[in-house]
């Protein structure tokens, strides 16, 4: 199930930062799960192994080069480790391509 794919993701909010006053932009772990759900799911399923239910243990930087690990589980209980890795910081939108690890 090795895909590549972009999916850009609207920021659910901005969080401080605790250094200074330096504005850190993130996408919360549930956006990021909502997105893995859909690209897993029909009519989007391109890997054929869903419906998808996605667990990721933390909210994403909105930050180029940020990852995350999260994991995916098909119909069956099979479990996918997926990397999100983020490509592009445009305005409240983050780019984020996904690949299994």
């Amino acid at each position: 199930m090795r895909k590549f794919l972009v999916l850009p993701v609207l920021l659910g909010g901005l969080v401080l930062a605790t250094a200074g006053c330096e504005v850190t932009k993130t996408v919360s772990a549930a956006k990021v799960e909502e997105q893995l759900d859909a690209k897993f799911s029909p009519p989007f399923d391109d890997a054929g192994i869903g419906p998808a239910t996605s667990e990721c243990p933390e909210s994403l930087k909105g930050e180029v080069g940020a990852t995350l690990e999260c994991t995916v589980r098909d119909a069956t209980g099979r479990e996918y480790r997926m990397i999100v890795t983020v490509t592009s910081v445009e305005g409240d939108q983050v780019n984020f391509t996904m690949k299994e690890a």
